[in-house]
């Protein structure tokens, strides 16, 4: 099971990264269309992974509360810099705990 959330916690890195990137080089369709993936994905680890995510609601929240702020006011700005400065390194942080839980844990056998 922590595999999976790693991967899903990875590829929404990837996807919100993404998005990012394509926002700063002025790609605005594919920054459009990243963005719904990254809201899909994150939708997808609520639905499926809603037992992993218990112990990080709180911040889980709070960041689409921003998030939906700026796209409410149509603020492109602060969408890319919630991603980046706070989606992104909360998904970081969260993963790499999973990692290290699943390195410390005993094998089974």
């Amino acid at each position: 099971m922590d595999n999976k959330i790693i991967q899903a916690l990875e590829r929404l890195e990837h996807i919100s990264a993404s998005c990012i990137v394509n926002w700063k080089q002025g790609n605005d369709a594919g920054y459009y269309e990243d963005f719904i993936r990254t809201l899909g994905h994150l939708e997808f680890i609520v639905d499926f992974h809603f037992n992993s995510l218990m112990e990080r609601k709180e911040g889980l929240l709070s960041i689409i509360k921003e998030l939906y702020q700026y796209v409410w006011n149509k603020d492109m700005i602060g969408i890319v810099d919630v991603l980046e400065y706070e989606l992104i390194p909360f998904i970081y942080e969260w993963r790499q705990s999973y990692e290290m839980t699943r390195q410390t844990a005993p094998k089974e056998g």
